[in-house]
């Protein structure tokens, strides 16, 4: 009775064995009938060598990929810098040829530099003063016989012009330029600007002007006052008139001088001789160098 309970259990526990094992080989086993390895037929894991080979030709899908965006892009780029370059150099063509060139027009403007036009009003109002000196001093003269020397000394003086010279600046007035157009040069609109503001300082300059006259013509009375007053008989000068004859044509041909002095004397010169032959009035001749002539003698018109 026993033996047959045990043998029940030991045959009950091998058929479930043996159904267990059949069910896991047919559970490893496709419908479709393939058979599967040990490891099943499910999603296999890769091994290293296969993800290596995968992950590899995946990298190299994406390098290639990369490679021929990158490519691309840089023809894109290329191609848009070319066009733009290309675009430029034809810009640059266009604006070369259509370049507006100017020259300079044969209107030319001259001027004197303002410091330099100062001082030319400046000298020129001193000038005129000494010019009324003479003018005083000839009038005063006109009843003499004799001169004082100091007097005959001071209006020589006043006769020596002093001249300031000076080269002008000259410049184009406009240019014409290749487009047909005229217009005022750089030089020309400073200068404009220039010449405004000396009118605007004109009037500051003339009155400066003014009074340099003024004090000059001041200073010439007075000396001829003082000379007049202090002036020796003994050393004034015999006041001549003076004529010149000169030939109107001719190369070689000199003028003549003519002096007719207060004291009878008349005295005769040629340009360039330094000489002076005199005849007095018994007739004598005399003849003086040019040095004792003006010792002596004064010319009414100071030549």
């Amino acid at each position: 009775m026993n033996i047959r309970k045990h043998w029940k259990k030991i045959l009950l526990t091998t058929t479930a064995f043996f159904w267990a094992s059949c069910h896991y080989e047919d559970a490893a086993q496709p419908l479709y009938g393939v058979y599967c390895p040990p490891e099943g037929c499910g999603e296999p894991e890769l091994s290293s060598s296969s993800a290596e080979t995968v992950l590899s030709s995946s990298s190299e899908a994406v390098s290639s990929s990369s490679m021929i965006n990158a490519s691309s892009s840089s023809n894109v780029g290329e191609s848009s810098s070319s066009e733009k370059v290309a675009s430029s150099s034809s810009e640059s063509t266009s604006s070369s040829s259509g370049e507006v060139t100017c020259t300079p027009g044969d209107s030319v403007v001259s001027y004197y530099p303002p410091s330099y036009s100062a001082d030319i009003a400046k000298m020129g109002a001193e000038e005129r003063a000494k010019h009324a000196g003479v003018e005083k001093i000839d009038s005063i003269q006109q009843t003499m016989q004799t001169i004082p020397q100091c007097l005959a000394q001071l209006r020589m003086e006043l006769d020596m012009f002093v001249a300031l010279y000076g080269a002008p600046n000259v410049f184009p007035k406009d240019e014409v330029c290749s487009d047909g157009t005229t217009r005022p040069t750089q030089e020309y609109l400073n200068y404009l600007k220039m010449k405004e503001e000396w009118e605007k300082n004109k009037p500051a300059l003339d009155e400066e002007c003014q009074k340099i006259y003024e004090d000059k013509l001041k200073e010439i009375e007075q000396n001829v006052k003082k000379c007049l007053a202090t002036s020796n008989p003994n050393t004034d000068l015999t006041i001549c008139d003076f004529d010149a004859m000169c030939p109107e044509y001719g190369v070689d041909s000199k003028c003549t001088y003519k002096y007719t002095c207060n004291d009878g004397v008349t005295c005769h010169r040629t340009a360039g001789e330094t000489n002076m032959d005199c005849t007095n009035k018994q007739g004598e001749k005399v003849t003086y160098s040019k040095n004792e002539f003006d010792k002596k003698y004064y010319t009414k018109n100071g030549y």
